[in-house]
Order: C-alpha cells, then structure tokens, then sequence
C-alpha cells in the first residue's frame, strides 16, 4: 500500500552524511513510527550507526550496530541499508520489545484499504472513483484527509453496500453510529461506543461535524456515480442530508495579556514560531514551508503558499510584524525555512509537546491548541473593527461566510456602525417622528 512519506533525514547518501557536522547526538532517520536507525559521527571522524526503538513509557532504548562504511580505516563498515537490516534483527530479539510501542509505516494512506469487486456499482465503487477524481484536482492536503475519513468511517459500514440501495432508513443507521463512535485520536485504540444522550452538547456538535463532512463524501461520490451512468436512479443521493445546527461561534481565543503570557513561557525556537501565528493567522504548516525569499516577497507582507487548496495569497503585516519576519529570515538562504527548532532541524509535528507545556505553565485553557492563534489572531482584528472581507483576505478564505458564521459575534460595534451609516432616514423634511 503507497503510502506519503515525509519524515527525518536521508541517510542513504553517503556524500550528504559526510556533510554532516559532529556530535554526539545521532542523526535520525525514522524508518517506521517508534523505530529509527541513526549516524553518530564524532570529532574525530569516526562513525557508527545505532538504533532507537520508542517505550510505552515514552523513554527510547539506544543500541549501537557497528561502524559505517564512511570509515575508510575499516574493511566492514556497514552501508545503509545493512544497517537498516541490522536494526531490524535488533528490533524484533531485543529483551525491550516486550515493552516497546507499536511500530507502524511512516506517513498517510494514498488509497483505499479496500478494493470494491463485482459488476453491481457499490458505494465502495463509487468512493473509488471519487478518491481517484480527488486526487487529480484537490490540495494534497485535503486528499489525504478524504482517504483517511473514508477508510476510518465509510469503508467498514458502508462500502460493499448496492448504491441503488442507499436510502434513508440506511442514512439513518449509518448516522447513528458515527456519532455514537468517539474520535479516534491519533494511534490510541478507539474508545467505547457512548449513547447519544451521554454526551455533553459539545460532544455531540464535534460528532454531527464529522458526519456531515461523511455525508457530503458520500452524496459526492453517489452523485458522480450517477452522472456516470452507473446507477439509474437519482434517489441515493438525493436521500443524503445534512444534520443542521451543528455550526457554532469561535470562542477560544487569547487576549492580549494572555498572548505575553504564553509567549513568556515558550522556549526561544518555539516562541518565534507562535509570533509568527499571531502576526499572520497563519496554520502551522504554511508557517513551516514559509522560506526566507517569501519575507517581503510582494511588499509588506509574507507570501504564503497553499495549504488545503491551490490559491496562494500575501499575509499583509504590521511594522512590528514585518520587521520581526525580516529579522527571522536576516542570514538565511532565499529558499532556507525561517522557523527552525534550536539544534537548526525542522519542525515536524513536535512542537505540540512544547506547546502543551507553555499553555500549561501560562495557566490557559487546557483545550487551547495552536490552532488557536489563527482564531486569536481573527478575533482581535474583527474586535477592533477590521471589516470582515480584509480577515477572510488575510486568512485565505474564498468569501466572507466562513468568517462571519465563526466570528461575526465578536463585532456587535461594527454591525451597529453600519446600521447607523447606512440606514435611510424615514423623517421627512416637513415632519418629525414622536
């Protein structure tokens, strides 16, 4: 099964390891979640290659396998992939295993774990050739996004399914069970069923927000299977329909006082990752691809490249924001990131630790993520009168909708202002209301 990898550095070359500065700690390439074969290169040119192996427990055990080819003194030195299989024999007869956490394939499923067989079009059929139409025209991103979400949800309920047979009554248990299932997080085990009426009102808004992201894959899906001419009737997908209410106002966000909170508790690296959120709105990843040739690329501003769509836009700065991304990119490479960890490696998504613990120690909401400076970041421009299509310019958003539905509350001052601007006097000249 392809699968998208992206993870750590290349050890395979032996020309780029050679180009690897010193130190004692290795250099780490993940050949699976929980396992990684690293270079170890010291002072004196001298260089091994070791294995890691990731604990229940969180802690890692280390093992070293022998020197590496590099070593031009030694007629054994390991190449890298013998070192790879090296550190396999060791993952799978070291006493640890017993202990240690779950290994599995680095990345995102490309494709379907299922493969629909027969003459009559199932959904299964009709959700493999929307995956395929996906993977031509959407964002990367979102690709992926609608492959995990059928396999997790639509494969195992629905997919060998007859599409002529879609009707309301399966509807009606196929919802049902999503929102009774808890979201799975990450690779923790998925929890046990709870009733409807056992959850608390956010719950069940989170739960009928991920139905309805299902049911408009699935009415996608059975809509193009008909368009196709693969099913006659148009009534498995006119059947589809969505659960209403489950939209609601943003409101976790920082004020200002919390903002210099947090940012007194985050780690210098991590600090100016979230000055950079809270200058721009930006999500994490655009933050991690922005390159020091995108700084002032297009005037005041930062350019951003897309992320969940093909549209690439300019963040407009402040003075102090422009001159802080200036700072950041002062020194580096045109196409070298701005926002690197402190030992001069990438992010990946290990800045959530780091994250957690500054939220904990800046005593803020246990729930507030990163995400939540691109809310904090809307909030206080829509707060102080900003109109709502410069934010959803500033964001990345196609219109106006999604800005005003999340945060339209936030901006009583400016619905009264133009109401009072714009309304048409009804006193007449000659005449005056009691």
């Amino acid at each position: 099964m392809a699968r998208h990898n992206a993870c750590g550095f290349d050890l395979s070359d032996i020309e780029r390891r050679q180009c690897l500065k010193p130190r004692f700690a290795p250099y780490w390439q993940v050949t699976e979640y929980g396992r990684a074969v690293g270079y170890q290169k010291y002072a004196t040119g001298r260089s091994y290659w070791v294995a890691r192996m990731r604990m229940r427990d969180e802690s890692y055990r280390q093992h070293r396998l022998g020197v590496t080819e590099d070593n031009q003194d030694v007629s054994d030195g390991l190449p890298f992939v013998a070192a790879c299989r090296a550190a396999e024999d060791w993952f799978s007869s070291t006493p640890f295993r017993q202990h240690a956490s779950d290994a599995r394939p680095i990345g995102s499923y490309e494709h379907l774990l299922a493969s629909p067989i027969g003459d009559i079009c199932t959904i299964g059929h009709a959700l493999a050739e929307l995956v395929e139409w996906k993977r031509l025209v959407a964002a990367r991103s979102h690709f992926l996004t609608v492959v995990i979400l059928i396999n997790f949800h639509i494969l195992p309920r629905l997919f060998n399914l007859p599409a002529a047979d879609m009707n309301t009554e399966r509807l009606r248990l196929f919802v049902k069970d999503i929102l009774e299932t808890p979201p799975k997080l990450g690779n923790q085990p998925v929890k046990a069923r709870r009733p409807i009426d056992q959850m608390t009102e956010d719950q069940l808004r989170r739960r009928k927000k991920t139905v309805n992201t299902l049911i408009g894959l699935l009415r996608m899906a059975l809509v193009m299977a008909w368009e196709n001419g693969r099913i006659d009737s148009d009534r498995p997908w006119r059947c589809l329909r969505r659960l209403n209410n489950v939209d609601r106002p943003r409101v976790l966000h920082l004020s200002r006082p919390e903002c210099f909170r947090l940012l007194d508790n985050c780690k210098p690296d991590l600090r100016n990752l979230v000055l950079g959120a809270l200058y721009t709105g930006c999500r994490v990843t655009e933050l991690l691809r922005m390159q020091a040739t995108h700084v002032g690329r297009d005037g005041a501003g930062v350019y951003i490249t897309p992320v969940k769509s093909y549209r690439p836009r300019v963040v407009l700065l402040p003075d102090e924001g422009l001159a802080f991304f200036r700072t950041m990119a002062e020194g580096k490479k045109p196409h070298e990131h701005l926002f690197l960890r402190a030992s001069g490696r990438s992010w990946y998504t290990n800045y959530r630790h780091g994250f957690k613990c500054a939220v904990r120690k800046a005593e803020l909401p246990e729930e507030f993520c990163f995400h939540g400076l691109r809310h904090t970041y809307a909030s206080q421009l829509i707060q102080n009168g900003t109109p709502l299509i410069v934010v959803a310019e500033q964001l990345g958003h196609r219109n106006i909708d999604t800005v005003s539905r999340t945060y339209g509350h936030l901006a009583p001052d400016i619905r009264l202002a133009e109401v009072r601007r714009r309304f048409a006097s009804l006193r007449s000249a000659h005449s005056s209301l009691a």
